[in-house]
């Protein structure tokens, strides 16, 4: 890495660090305790005695994952929690957890927190390898929101994240193939990425079918108000931390429309159309945008290898004529 950008690289990743130890510390401890007991009793599992960084999963959705990682076939998690088929679609965050705790419950804690944090400590990689090519929005993919918030509430999106930036960096179809099991809401942005799109739909859908004939299709999709029409969950649920993501998803959709870019213009949408029982909480709107702020550290039209756009075809000689 060039001497020039050591020490923008010293300060993010300080940043980083730091903020990820006052998510964890900030978020678990005032829930652990409570809901460890609750969560063992509700759903008759022995996690042994995490303490209180480690227990983020008691809370929310992070229980799915322990679920699935304590069972990956999901039938625990089909008997245990509403919507099961629409969490299972989400599986690839607890499938490493289960491997990562080598299929022992009093594990899962701390396979569930290492595999969010080795996603972080990859995404933050994945910025300072991109920096040369990228300029300085290459750190807009580690300084996002939705990064910290899944780390702290040990769920889906530093590994959707993580998998995202690495089909966009390099093209990857195995990163596309991962975010299809693990955030599929993310395809998305890889919208005009055909081979990595498809790819990534196409292992999307082999797990709904699981789902479906497994789990059961009355639970595929969730109730309530995910998606709606643009902007009207903004309105009904105002805040400073919803106004901040409705400006950034138009923003999105506007330079989408001016760069001809479909996959900004459809990431916006996205997060306009969230729902109610999503903006009821802004927290979890801002989990879902995460693709935003991939998308903007990459920015719009980018090319796999290619760093800055060519000179017009008039002007390369052996092509002007």
């Amino acid at each position: 890495m060039p001497r020039r950008y050591r020490l923008e690289i010293i300060l993010v990743v300080a940043i980083v660090a730091v903020v990820a130890v006052y998510v964890r510390w900030a978020y678990i401890p005032s829930f652990s305790d409570r809901h460890v007991e609750i969560s063992e009793e509700k759903y008759d599992f022995d996690v042994g005695e995490p303490g209180p960084w480690f227990s983020a999963w008691s809370l929310g959705d992070g229980q799915a994952y322990v679920l699935i990682a304590l069972d990956p076939t999901g039938d625990k998690l089909a008997e245990e929690i509403p919507e099961a088929g629409y969490r299972f679609a989400r599986a690839g965050y607890g499938w490493a957890g289960w491997a990562a705790s080598i299929g022992r419950a009093d594990f899962v804690p701390y396979a569930l927190a290492l595999v969010g944090a080795v996603c972080l400590v990859g995404v933050l990689a994945l910025a300072v390898r991109m920096r040369p090519v990228l300029g300085p929005r290459s750190w807009l993919m580690v300084l996002n929101p939705a990064l910290f918030i899944g780390f702290a509430g040990d769920t889906s999106e530093p590994m959707g994240i993580l998998f995202l930036a690495m089909a966009l960096a390099w093209g990857s179809w195995v990163a596309a193939t991962l975010l299809g099991v693990t955030r599929p809401t993310f395809l998305v942005a890889l919208w005009g990425r055909w081979k990595l799109f498809l790819v990534g739909v196409g292992t999307a859908a082999l797990l709904a079918i699981y789902v479906v004939v497994g789990v059961g299709p009355e639970q595929v999709m969730p109730g309530g108000g995910r998606l709606g029409m643009p902007l009207f969950a903004y309105i009904d649920h105002p805040s400073v931390w919803g106004l901040a993501l409705a400006s950034a998803s138009i923003a999105t959709v506007v330079v989408g429309a001016l760069r001809r870019d479909y996959a900004w213009i459809l990431s916006g949408l996205f997060v306009l159309c969230l729902g109610s029982d999503v903006l009821r909480d802004p927290i979890n709107a801002w989990r879902s945008a995460g693709l935003l702020s991939v998308l903007w550290a990459f920015g719009p039209g980018f090319q796999v290898g290619v760093k800055e756009p060519g000179p017009p075809r008039s002007q390369i000689p052996l092509l002007s004529g």
